[in-house]
């Protein structure tokens, strides 16, 4: 098998014999172990970027407890406002595109 890459280091193996399509370029193993371990790395950090925002979020929310006094209570005020502090929340932190 003979490793290639793209214009965007997206890696491919192709058999050989197999046809290469056009746009991609023969690379070592070597080569191709080091982009793929950086693409790794790469997805990672976007993938924990992405993830930030849901300890964001549970550090941010109001007390689970405001929630449930209020609804014992039947107190709409209090459920109303703690309506609001969450959706202020996810305003403040919204999930990233696609997630």
């Amino acid at each position: 098998m003979k490793h290639y890459k793209d214009a965007n280091n997206k890696l491919f193996g192709i058999a050989n014999g197999q046809p290469v399509p056009a746009g991609l370029t023969e690379i070592t193993k070597v080569e191709a172990e080091r982009i793929g371990k950086l693409n790794y790395e790469k997805f990672r950090e976007e993938e924990l970027a992405q993830m930030d925002y849901v300890r964001q979020r549970l550090t941010a929310y109001p007390e689970l407890g405001e929630f449930v006094d209020a609804w014992v209570k039947n107190d709409q005020a209090a459920l109303e406002e703690y309506r609001r502090k969450c959706l202020a929340v996810k305003s403040k932190y919204p999930k990233p595109p696609g997630f």
